[in-house]
This record gives structure tokens, sequence and C-alpha cells, in this order.
């Protein structure tokens, strides 16, 4: 059911089934206001329904019943009054409703990201929000009443932790009937370990001792994922939640900077230093996850010690039950002391590192290249964090942090006070201008002139610094766009390979029928015609909405093809179904609201057809001006998509209908012996291409925008439309190249970013993105001016 608020009319999904029959009580999730809804009343023949006077309940609670709506109207939605409420039923369709009542699956397993050698995680496709998301789970063989709890206090945990930092949960996924194992849904992150970036580095360095580092792999940058590890952290020591494994395996690094701080499956509550599971549930939980090849746990001590030896704090590695944030303070100055020497901070077997830790002992801090050295400060900082009395290292993670931030702006770092020469040359570091003004004074004229010059390319160095932010956002701003075009091609994709998997299932296994279908004469006869039968204004002629017309080929018998069209004759509602579903959105529509769709708006999709080998279309909306010699063998579509796999996109061309210009998609029909039926095709319009796709909303400058294909032509411009006359005799157009040879060369090469170009005489910003679906480029010619003055 979908239910609107009496007071802010805000809609939402609610299932029916919930609904007490006397009715249950309901609060708007926008306005907070408290309103009664009913389940809906079953629909039953007037003859068999009692007085009203015998079933009417109290004046609060009357709900007036519905007329029900004909077999072919249940697209649409019909209002129920019940007091002061209205509710909105919307009969969907069966995929959508399992979708949304939760009958069928949500999450499909797409593969394995990752094993251990207690659980798994899964990549997966989120069937509701069109998203993939990363789902957790523990091995069949590994679930035990010990092995869930810890797993489900993990989810407990992660949940509570909403830090940008921090891996976000999403749900728990109750397991499936029969079973007792559960997952947990999460965040797909894509990038890498910070032990991974410094894997690269050491490989780098071990290769070539020389070599210069790219930025995301230098020190600098490493201490900032470091400090957003730490920010993480402080949070989750605030929600009085201690880690107890962190070490550069758990800490993500996405593909845009962002880090996440993973796996809190040993985390502990400050406040419950009981959850700790007892000893003989651990030595079960301990023996299968010391085979994960990831968190080292070492299950023979008596104490049952969990954790990571090379990273672990001596209270930790003693296993006492007392570990609070000291300890994660500990792990962190370990992952630091890795992170500046590129060396593990403790060698040998497991064992030998469990005895280290106990004793708080680090390797030599040298860098893994003999000729590095180590800045003092951040000895200082690693020395202060990995103390072996907890009262002695820094009170907070939040302290490091801070010390770590002034190392990096250069300021005095807490832990090594300056002496005066120091306290010079930092103050003589962060005051240069002065500096150079007191230096320079004396010499007289040429102070001056040194001056002038450094004025000058700070100068130059901030208009570049604004200039290189506004090319990056602009950059940004095109991708994210290209990415949505993707994602509406993809989705047209969908849809026409839906469309003809169901058009083969009625030809190979479809139930008898007794659906009416109409010949392409039935429509060139006033008392054959189908009764929906009306002039279009959208179309231009007189087109059935609800009946597709079918057109035998010059030569084809309708006797010979009126078998396997009456098997086709149901595909008329997915025709209908297929051109609704491919406007922007997915609320539902009424049925009046659907007509004038399809009639008088438009939607992206204005033609939809099968034509068969044996020579045959099947054509919606049903129209009756084909000729008679339309063989929809011989068209461009069909050609473009038969004997192929996938769905082919095609150059655009004149319509013959008179819709203007339209870019056609085809996909070939297949049956289980992989023999080849014929082919589904589908026109796009430009217009609506251009209205959704190719304008893009808040643009400062852009001249015109484009969709190139792999070969650097124009497939679709914001200003073809325009030129839809001239080429209307084509069948098909000629697709022009791209007017600049610089763009055009990269894209024929794979290429994607941003040039500065002379275009006709004007300097012009081009930048180009490729889309993965169509392999199609999408691409803005901008103003160079224009953005440079918006930057001032």
């Amino acid at each position: 059911m979908i239910v609107k608020c009496e007071k802010c009319q805000v809609a939402f999904n609610i299932n029916d089934s919930l609904i007490r029959p006397e009715g249950s009580k309901l609060r708007c999730s926008k306005c907070k206001h408290i309103f009664t809804v009913y389940p809906p009343e079953p629909v039953v023949p007037q003859a068999e329904r009692p007085p009203v006077s015998q079933v009417r309940p109290p004046v609060s609670q009357v709900r007036p019943p519905v007329a029900p709506a004909p077999p072919e109207e249940r697209i649409s939605s019909s209002e129920l009054t019940g007091g002061e409420v209205t509710l909105t039923i919307v009969d969907f369709s069966q995929e959508v409703f399992d979708t949304i009542s939760g009958t069928a699956e949500r999450y499909v397993e797409m593969g394995t990201i990752g094993k251990g050698g207690m659980g798994e995680v899964l990549l997966a496709r989120d069937t509701q929000l069109l998203r993939k998301v990363a789902i957790k789970v523990l091995k069949k063989e590994s679930v035990t009443p010990a092995a869930l709890s810890f797993f489900l206090r993990e989810a407990q945990i992660t949940a509570q932790l909403d830090h940008p930092n921090i891996v976000p949960l999403y749900t728990v996924k109750r397991p499936a009937e029969g079973e007792k194992n559960v997952s947990f849904i999460m965040k797909l992150v894509k990038g890498k370990t910070l032990l991974e970036l410094m894997n690269k580095v050491r490989t780098t360095y071990t290769e070539n001792p020389k070599a210069k580092l790219p930025q995301e792999l230098t020190q600098r940058t490493f201490l900032e994922h470091f400090l957003k590890a730490c920010d993480g952290i402080t949070y989750a020591h605030r929600k009085g939640v201690v880690h107890r494994d962190i070490k550069p395996a758990n800490i993500m690094v996405g593909d845009f900077g962002e880090v996440y701080v993973m796996d809190w499956g040993i985390a502990k509550m400050l406040r419950d230093d009981e959850q700790d599971m007892p000893e003989q549930d651990q030595q079960i939980l301990t023996s299968g996850m010391s085979r994960s090849g990831g968190t080292e746990i070492i299950g023979t001590q008596p104490e049952g010690v969990l954790g990571t030896p090379s990273y672990m704090s001596p209270e930790q590695a003693h296993g006492r039950r007392d570990v609070d944030t000291a300890s994660d303070i500990f792990s962190l100055g370990t992952v630091l002391f890795e992170l500046i020497t590129l060396r593990p901070p403790r060698i040998g077997d497991a064992k030998q590192k469990l005895k280290w830790a106990k004793g708080g002992y680090l390797n030599r801090m040298i860098h893994m290249l003999p000729d590095r050295k180590i800045d003092p400060e951040l000895k200082a900082i690693v020395h202060r964090a990995t103390e072996s009395e907890p009262q002695n290292r820094y009170p907070s993670i939040s302290k490091m942090a801070e010390d770590l931030r002034c190392y990096l702006r250069g300021d005095e770092v807490s832990e090594l006070p300056d002496n005066l020469p120091r306290k010079v040359l930092r103050w003589m570091g962060k005051h240069r201008q002065l500096t150079l003004i007191l230096i320079l004074g004396i010499l007289l004229i040429s102070s001056t002139v040194t001056i002038w010059g450094l004025h000058r390319e700070q100068v130059a160095m901030k208009a570049a610094q604004i200039r290189e932010s506004k090319l990056s956002h602009l950059q940004a701003e095109v991708s994210a766009h290209a990415h949505f075009i993707d994602s509406h091609f993809l989705r047209l994709e969908d849809l026409a390979a839906s469309l003809a998997n169901n058009a083969m299932y009625l030809i190979q296994e479809g139930p008898s029928n007794n659906e009416r279908f109409y010949w392409l004469e039935d429509f060139q006869i006033p008392e054959k015609t189908p009764p929906d039968l009306n002039y279009s204004h959208l179309y231009k002629r007189p087109v059935s909405i609800e009946y597709p017309v079918v057109k035998p080929a010059p030569g084809v018998r309708r006797e010979d093809v009126a078998t396997i069209m009456q098997k086709l004759a149901p595909l008329r509602h997915h025709f209908k179904k297929t051109l609704l579903e491919s406007r922007p959105g997915f609320a539902p529509v009424t049925q009046e609201e659907a007509h004038r769709l399809l009639t008088v708006h438009g939607i992206p999709i204005r033609w939809a057809y099968i034509g068969l080998e044996i020579g045959v279309m099947y054509s919606y909306p049903g129209k009756g001006s084909y000729g008679p010699e339309y063989d929809p063998r011989v068209r461009p579509w069909y050609k473009l998509g038969s004997y192929k796999h996938g769905v082919q996109w095609g150059n655009p061309y004149a319509d013959i209908q008179g819709l203007g210009l339209v870019l056609p998609c085809a996909i070939s029909l297949y049956d289980k012996e992989n023999q080849f039926y014929g082919v589904l095709g589908m026109d796009v319009t430009f217009s609506d291409i251009i209205e959704d796709n190719l304008k893009r909303e808040g643009s400062v400058g852009v001249i015109e925008s484009f969709l190139l294909d792999d070969r650097g032509r124009i497939v679709v411009s914001s200003q073809l439309e325009a030129d839809v006359q001239e080429h209307s005799t084509d069948p098909a157009l000629k697709l022009e190249p791209f007017p600049v040879p610089e763009v055009a060369e990269a894209i024929v090469r794979g290429e994607s970013g941003l040039r500065e170009v002379e275009h006709n005489g004007e300097s012009r910003i081009i930048v180009f993105y490729q889309m993965s679906a169509l392999k199609w480029y999408y691409v803005e010619e901008i103003d160079t001016y224009a953005i440079l003055d918006s930057a001032n």
C-alpha cells in the first residue's frame, strides 16, 4: 500500500499485512502527524455485499468501499477515504510488488570479495536501491554460538559508530528459513588497505631506491590517511568502544582518498567489562580464526589472547580484561612506526611477536632505505604513543593526532619542545616574507626588486591555485554527469533485454491465450479497428496504446504467421509497461496519467517493435501507417541487432513516422538452443536524450554538449535537433567527427580528461569522460573565460 499523510500529503510504502483489522496508528516521518489507517476491503460482487447498516463501524472508522477497477485498468490507483485519512492503493507489477513487499530477495549476490578462516565478504546488488553493497557472513562450518555472538556484537558496535571514517553498516540480514547463520550488509568500499599501499612503496623502493613516488604514495599522504583513521578511532573511544585490532590491513583507503577503519570483530565496550566470551567458547573461536589470514589470534595461551601480535599493546598481549583506549593508542603508534619506516614494528613468528608484545618491544626506528633520515618529531611521537606503561602514553588519540598535525604544519611538537636555535629557524620558516624584508632592507634598492618579484610570484601561484581548483571541480561535475547518463542508458538496455526475454518466453513456453491482436488491415478498416484507436497529438496520427499492430512482410501470408502471433499477443502488456518504465523516476502513475504520457507528453522510448525472421513485425503503439512494401528484415534496426549478443546502439536516423531524429537500439532473439528468431528494437527520441541527459543543471559557460562514440564521432549533440529537417531524407545519419582533432584522437586512445584549446578563434575548455555501458563519451565544450570569471 502507498499511504498519504492527511496533513502534509507525503506518501510512503507500507505492507498491508502489517495493518491490524481494527486499524493501526501511523506517525508521518515528515510532519510527525499521527493518523489511523485500515487494511483494504476485499472486492466482492455487489449482490454479495451486506447492507451498509450491518457493517458500518463508528464514525471515526468509516471506510467507504471502492468499486473494483476493470482488469485492463489495474495499473492505475484508486483512493479509499477512511475518516480523515486518504489511502492510495497501487496495483504494482508482480516484480515491483515483490521487491517492495519483501517477498523477493532484496540482495542478489554477485561474487566473493574476500575469504577468511571463519567468514567471507560477498559482493551483492541491492535490488531496491540499485546499488552494490558488501555482505559479511560467517562460513557455514564456522557457525557456532560463540562465533555468532562475536559476529552479532560486531554488527551492533559498527552500527552505532556513525562516523565518516568508519565503514557504515546498513542492516543485518535475517537467515534463510532453516538456517542459523546471519549476515550484515555494509557499504561497499572500493580501494586498497594501508598495508597494500605500503607494500607497493616497499616494492618500488626495492626495485629502485631512488624512485620518485606518486603523490598518493608519499609519506605525507600516508600521514594524512593516518590522521583520518585517528579521527575514526577517537569517535569510537568517545562512544566507549575499543577496537583492539588496529593495523594497516584494517585501514582502507578509498579510490577518492576516503579512509575507513574496518573489522570491529573483536572490539569491546568499555562500559561492559564482562562482555568477553568465556574461555571455553573463546578457544573454539580462536581455533577457527587463527587461520583467517587477517587477525592473528593466539589461542594457545591460557588467557586466550585476541589481536594481532605485531601491533598489540603489552596489556593486550598479557590477556588483561581491563584493556582500554590506551591499548588502541599503542597500536596506532605501531602503525605510525611502520608508516614512517616502511619496516614492520615486530619481526619473527607469532610466538616471537607475542613475546615482544608482552615486553612492549619494537624494532629499531630506522628507514628501510639506510640513507633516509626520520625526523626527530616523528620519532618522539612514536616513542610517546608506544610507551610500555599505559599511563605514560598520550592521554588520548586526539592529543597524538594534534602533535602529528603540528608536525605537518611545521609547528612545534609537544613531545619535542624547541630549543632557542630551532625556535629561531622555525619562526623564520613561518615568516619568510618578513625575514626577507628585514634582510633585503639592508640591501636597499635590491630589496625592493626582490620583494616585488616575490609578490608577483605569489599572486601568480594564487591565481594558478584558483584556476586549478576550478578546473578540478569542473572535471568532477562532468564526470558525475557522465556517470548519470551511463546509468540512464543502462536502464534502457535492461528494459530492452527484459522485453526480449518475455517475447521468447511467450514463443517457446507461453500458455495458450485468447488475447486479441490486430493486423495492419484492421487498423485501416473503421469497423475493425482496436477500440482505443484515437488521434494522438504526440504521434500526429491515430494510434492504439492497448494493441500493437501486426505487419507481415511482402509475400508472407497471414495464415503462415498467425500461430506465432497468437503466442505473442500477450506481449502488448509488456510493451506498454516497458515504455512507461523508461520515464525518469519510479513513482506510480494512474491510468489517466499513463495515457497522457503515452499519447500527449511522450517518454524516452517512443517505439518498441519485434521483427521475426519468418517475415512479420509486431509494433507498439499500434498504427495503420505502414506501407505494403514495408519489410522489417531490411530495416537498419534489424540489421543492427541481428545475429549479435547484447544490446546494440546504432547511428541516429530520421523516423519514417515523423518523430524526428531517433536513436535506435536492438537486441537479437534466441531460443534455448541458440537459434536466431529475430530482432527486438526500440527508438529513443533525440528530444528526450537532450532534455534528460545533455543539459547539466547549474552548468556555467557550457556552449554545447555531445555524446561521441569510441571513434570520436558525434552521436548526439545538444544542438543537433535543429538539423532534423535537413537530414530527414536520410535513413541513417552519417556521424561527423568531433571538430577538435586533439580531443578526437584522445578519445580514440581511450583517454578521459580535459583539454584547453583554441576553437573557431575562441579559447575553449573541452571536458570528456567515457561511459562504461556504451563505451561512448560525454563531452562538454565550455567558454574558458566564463569559467575563470566565475572562479574570480
